[in-house]
């Protein structure tokens, strides 16, 4: 064999050498950054797992609040329901009170206005009655 081939070969050689030295090396800091990567993921999800139980038991207290949510809902309906009616009733009520008392009111006021003019009157009449006597007795006081 030659010599620049025996060189050429020992040179190629030593160039595998390296080459899988550095293959192995890099592959070991792979693996290692692949370990890393897996206990990471490891830590993720075990916080992955705990998010999620907290997410159902949120989303069961959620459901809870809904549910009674719901049923006070319904409560104020069915009260509002029974209020309104009451209203409904109770504007009857008046109505037909109403109906029943105002007639008779207005009649009172109006006979009761009517007795007081009366009264009016008759004063007036009475003291222009008692004015003309004491006039009439002044003057028949005087002449004598």
């Amino acid at each position: 064999m030659s010599m620049p081939l025996q060189v050429a070969l020992f040179l190629a050689s030593v160039a595998v050498v390296v080459f899988v030295v550095l293959l192995i090396a890099l592959l070991l800091a792979l693996r290692k950054q692949a370990e890393q990567a897996v206990r990471q993921l490891e830590e993720v999800k075990s916080d992955v797992k705990l998010l999620v139980q907290d997410s159902r038991t949120l989303l069961q207290n959620v459901n809870s609040l809904v549910t009674r949510a719901n049923q006070q809902m319904d409560d104020v309906s069915k009260v509002t329901g029974i209020v309104r009616g009451w209203s409904e009733r109770a504007n009857r009520l008046v109505d037909e009170i109403g109906a029943a008392v105002e007639p008779p009111i207005f009649t009172a006021a109006r006979n009761i206005g009517i007795l007081r003019k009366g009264v009016g009157i008759f004063m007036d009449v009475l003291l222009r009655r008692n004015h003309h006597t004491e006039e009439e007795q002044e003057e028949h006081h005087g002449r004598e």
